[in-house]
């Protein structure tokens, strides 16, 4: 496959073999080359193959100037065939980057058959570059049936098959796409073109997303990392960032789309138009709607009403008139209301798929999907046809049957399909136009004051994903562990704002690994084949009513800026309207800003006003009830954007055994694992370092568990990550004294602080199993963040998630010392049997602790 042209060097291969497999490799090789040989031919080839190399290390502009001296030596030397192939391929540069070489390459395609193949590849690919990928495939299909010929040519067929199966996707053809990819994936690999394998590993990853199998994008995308030059990946890092879009994890996609947006700015083709298109999902995916459209507008100036770009962006614009409101973004304003218009003025694509479908709810279902389409032909945000069944029965107002719609399999989902099953935040971010639907019935049946209705597609909303698996991946865990020792070291300079170490501050390593962590839980250790997800069956109301007893079930929940609550009393579901969530947002806000400085500095006075705007958001959640919950313990499922809160501070709450669960769902399946009576002897107490008051309060608690195993101070009780893990796996009921801390922006990364860093809510998913019931005498770490699609996140959320049916954690600050009487009272009574929700009420709320789970 490197057979050379008559008059040529041997020491001159193949320009696309040499780039195919390395091309920084090719880059050195045609330098060595033109540095002794004088050939006029072997200099020609030599010079294509250095621009060829230039172009895919990112360097334009010395690309192109190479190319036209390879044209210019071979003309010289009337060389045709060699300056035809110099020349076709500078003027695909220049076609891909909108140059005006249309028409030159045109005029290769016509005049010069020695070179047709070429040119038409490039011909095809500059219009892949401008989005018109039916024209594409014209000429890729042209150019693959001259290649079959035979002769050097032969090589460029895995690359024209790469871009063939890349502008498949984007024509609606990806199970097509991905039988082309892969023939041009073992091609390269059977030619040694690891270069071009790597890009079509690359492309492969694009298919796979475009049919929903994010996990198995993301490994390919791994994959071809490994293939590629170490140089510029913009493509790569934005192939990645749509694969996270697609998983609903907004913040890391953001993060690499920052990243690349310099290198886009220059760029006029398919780069210009990916990058923008991604951020406008982005925007839109976060509520930014009038962001979304500004870039959506840019991509639709730019490119042909016939480019699949513009018809991207025409989707964008039209989903940002009618994406449901976003929740509350800022305390005291909620977002207005926006009536969404007649589905009739939908880009075509849409409104074909839901004719029939009433406009409000077919277009606010097909707009919130539309953020997290993968990038690919516009069809790809549509809903499958089970799900769309499922729509119009609901646009009915037949509840029943469009539930049952919903409990059937996906039938566009792929049979094979990888999920990341030992990882929470991948779960948790995942949406699902099933997900989408029932939040859509929620809202109508809530309109319509339907309580029963509202309560079952409320719990047809998945709150509570489960890992498969517990991690064992090993690079996963050395990231950890780099993670934790970077950490201690800016806790030990964090004051010192001079480089310390390769130029950079002692907090600039901690963000680059949090950026690594995001992308580094989709390793394939964690990857498993899975069944296509099928929502939950059955009706939640009947099962509830029976395992609640004398419990009342409370669920506050918004619609269009509004709180209200649904509560099940004696089987009976009642619906209240409660207020604005603007103001109850703002009351929960200045009632923990009080509550917290109470908690810290007890002697500036806050009691009173704590106590006040404790009685201020009472009124609000709580009053509009009271004559349901009565005096009978509750089960409460709060509004996922609803901050969390001392609970046991409200007036009308104070004093009664109380749990707080992500869903009925949730509730019930911890429920059922509950045992109250903890074994003494397999009991863990943890003391972290620089809290005198958790060695005394863990010391305490011996005496009531005088069996349970101690980890405080140094030596070998000392208190490390994994002797943690360890001990967790082997114990039933944990206590954990240390130093908390909760980022709300990465709640994953909140932790405990151990002698050798912060035990995160990341490792607890290599724990072997958790405790069934667990007790965190640490500063908020009973906070949690919702994922979009509601799921919550954080330390505690990460114990529930792995099996433990109770965790009780504090809410606000806890000052060393203050809580060790209350919790050695608490603990007294847990092990006297009485039930974690009654040990809080009793002992604990008062100080902003919680009980979570199953109570």
């Amino acid at each position: 496959m490197t057979s050379q042209r008559p008059g040529t060097d041997e020491r001159a291969p193949h320009p696309v073999a040499l780039v195919g497999r390395d091309p920084g490799h090719a880059r050195h090789h045609a330098e060595r080359v033109l540095a002794e040989a004088r050939d006029p031919a072997t200099r020609s080839v030599a010079l294509r193959a250095r621009g060829l190399a230039l172009h895919e290390l990112g360097d334009t502009a010395a690309a192109h100037h190479s190319l036209a001296r390879a044209a210019e030596v071979a003309q010289r030397a009337h060389l045709p065939h060699l300056a035809a192939q110099a020349r076709a391929s500078r003027l695909g540069l220049l076609a891909r980057r909108g140059a005006g070489a249309a028409a030159l390459l045109e005029h290769a395609v016509r005049r010069e058959p020695a070179t047709r193949a070429l040119a038409l590849l490039n011909r095809g690919v500059a219009a892949s570059q401008q989005g018109r990928f039916d024209a594409a495939l014209s000429d890729f299909d042209a150019a693959e049936q001259r290649l079959r010929g035979g002769g050097d040519d032969r090589l460029l067929l895995p690359g024209l098959l790469s871009n063939r199966g890349l502008a498949l996707l984007y024509t609606g053809n990806p199970h097509e796409s991905t039988a082309v990819l892969e023939r041009a994936a073992e091609l390269a690999q059977r030619h040694h073109l690891h270069h071009l394998r790597g890009l079509a590993l690359q492309n492969l990853g694009c298919a796979a997303a475009g049919q929903g199998d994010i996990a198995r994008a993301m490994l390919l995308f791994a994959t071809a990392a490994g293939f590629l030059p170490p140089g510029p990946r913009e493509t790569l890092l934005m192939d990645r960032a749509g694969a996270l879009l697609a998983a609903g994890q907004f913040r890391d996609a953001e993060t690499l789309l920052r990243s690349v947006a310099p290198a886009m700015a220059t760029d006029a083709g398919a780069g210009y138009a990916t990058h923008l298109l991604l951020r406008a999902k982005l925007l839109l995916g976060i509520g930014d709607r009038d962001g979304a459209a500004t870039l959506a507008r840019r991509v639709n100036t730019a490119f042909g009403p016939a480019s699949v770009w513009s018809r991207l962006a025409r989707q964008i614009e039209w989903a940002a008139r009618h994406v449901p409101p976003a929740p509350t973004t800022k305390l005291g304003q909620a977002q207005p209301r926006r009536t969404c218009a007649p589905l009739a003025r939908a880009p075509r694509e849409a409104a074909s798929r839901h004719a029939g479908v009433s406009a409000t709810a077919a277009a606010a279902t097909l707009a919130s999907s539309v953020a997290t389409a993968p990038l690919g032909a516009p069809a790809l945000a549509a809903p499958p046809p089970s799900r769309l069944r499922a729509l119009r029965a609901l646009a009915q107002g037949d509840h029943t049957a469009a539930r049952a719609h919903l409990e059937r399999p996906d039938d566009t989902a792929r049979p094979g399909r990888l999920t990341v099953a030992g990882h929470l935040e991948p779960l948790a971010h995942v949406p699902t136009a099933a997900t989408t639907i029932a939040r859509a019935g929620a809202h109508l049946a809530l309109e319509a004051g339907q309580a029963w209705p509202a309560l079952e597609w409320i719990e047809r909303v998945p709150t509570a994903p489960r890992p498969k698996r517990r991690c064992r991946d090993t690079s996963w865990r050395r990231l950890l562990d780099r993670y934790r020792a970077a950490c201690a070291r800016a806790w030990t300079h964090g004051d010192q704002d001079e480089p310390w170490a390769h130029g950079h501050t002692p907090l600039d390593e901690v963000e680059r690994i949090e950026t690594e962590l995001g992308l580094a839980q989709w390793h394939a250790g964690c990857v498993r084949r899975c069944a296509p997800e099928v929502p939950a069956t059955g009706a939640a109301g009947p099962t509830l009513a029976s395992a609640l007893g004398r419990r009342v079930f409370l669920r506050y929940v918004e619609l269009a800026g509004q709180v209200n609550a649904v509560v099940m009393v004696d089987g009976e579901v009642t619906l209240r309207p409660l207020g604005e969530a603007g103001a109850i947002a703002d009351a929960a806000a200045k009632l923990l800003h009080a509550a917290r400085l109470n908690a810290v500095a007890p002697e500036v006075g806050q009691d009173a006003v704590t106590a006040d705007r404790a009685s201020h958001l009472a009124d609000l959640l709580v009053a509009p009830v009271a004559d349901l919950l009565a005096e009978r313990p509750v089960v409460l499922a709060p509004e996922p954007g609803l901050p969390g809160l001392p609970w046991g501070l409200l007036p009308g709450l104070t004093g009664r055994p109380l749990v707080v669960a992500s869903s009925a769902r949730a509730w019930l399946c911890r429920r059922r694992r509950v045992r109250h009576q903890l074994a003494a002897e397999r009991t863990v107490l943890v003391a972290g370092p620089d809290l005198p008051g958790a060695g005394g309060e863990t010391r305490r608690l011996r005496r009531i568990y005088p069996g349970a195993t101690l980890l405080a101070g140094e030596g070998a009780a000392r208190p490390t990550t994994a002797r943690v893990l360890a001990e967790l796996g082997r114990a039933d009921l944990a206590h954990l004294s240390a130093h908390g801390v909760f980022p709300p922006r990465s709640p994953m990364l909140s932790g405990l602080l151990l002698a050798d860093g912060p035990l995160l809510a990341y490792d607890l998913e290599r724990a072997h199993r958790v405790p069934r019931v667990t007790v965190l005498s640490s500063c908020a770490v009973g906070r949690s963040v919702a994922s979009p699609t509601g799921v919550p996140l954080g330390l505690a959320a990460t114990l529930l998630a792995m099996g433990a049916t109770t965790v009780v954690a504090g809410i606000l600050p806890v000052r060393d010392d203050a809580i060790t009487d209350a919790m050695t009272r608490a603990h007294t009574d847990l092990s006297r049997g009485v039930s974690p929700a009654k040990v809080v009420a009793r002992h604990l709320a008062h100080a902003g602790f919680v009980c979570l789970g199953a109570g």
